[in-house]
């Protein structure tokens, strides 16, 4: 019996190294896109990320916006970082994928986590912990972005900690000024009576 269990085992072992990996050569090229996408974010290359995206490939951003291809897209870009007052004055990402990438013949999706640092031009300063999915179709031997979307937690973010901390600073000055009226009325009001 113990025979038995031991050839078993053997033959399982086999299989399981047997099988292989359909799509590890589209995996190797989706880890190749991410770096690259990476890298031409971090550089502010905007035609070094059309390269990925698909004619009609659409993009829903932190801030709500949403561009449906090339010239979308470039615009959204050129205005966040490189008009002459851009809203974005420093950007830097890193970013992952949380999983294997799932595939369904030519589609595949994709999802991981980005550490972003931000500069804006009004001075806040801030990083950001988002998150990403992407779905993606080989087209022609090349895989293309037809659908990318960024988001981050409601609840816990910094924007949100910054604005909480703002009505706390903004409360306290009105708190004081409101003790400096109280105090100057009340002194007014002594003054008169006597």
């Amino acid at each position: 019996m113990k025979k038995l269990i031991i050839i078993l085992m053997f033959f399982y072992t086999a299989t399981l190294q047997a099988q292989t990996d359909n799509y590890e050569s589209d995996r190797e090229a989706l880890r190749n896109m991410l770096t690259d996408m990476k890298e031409a974010l971090n550089n502010h290359d905007f035609d070094a990320t059309a390269e990925y995206l698909h004619t009609d490939g659409v993009i829903t951003y932190y801030n709500g916006v949403v561009t449906v291809g090339h010239e979308e897209a470039r615009e959204f870009f050129d205005r966040m970082l490189k008009d002459a007052m851009p809203v974005v004055k420093e950007y830097r990402v890193t970013g992952d994928v949380s999983a294997p990438a799932i595939f369904h013949d030519d589609t595949a999706i994709a999802y991981g986590v980005t550490e972003e640092y931000y500069k804006l031009t009004n001075g806040l300063e801030f990083t950001l912990n988002g998150l990403w999915s992407v779905t993606l179709q080989k087209i022609q031997g090349q895989w293309k972005i037809v659908n990318l979307h960024f988001s981050t937690n409601l609840f816990d973010n910094p924007m949100l900690n910054t604005a909480v901390n703002m009505q706390w600073i903004f409360s306290a000055i009105a708190f004081i000024a409101g003790m400096l009226v109280i105090f100057i009325i009340m002194r007014i009001r002594q003054k008169k009576s006597t």
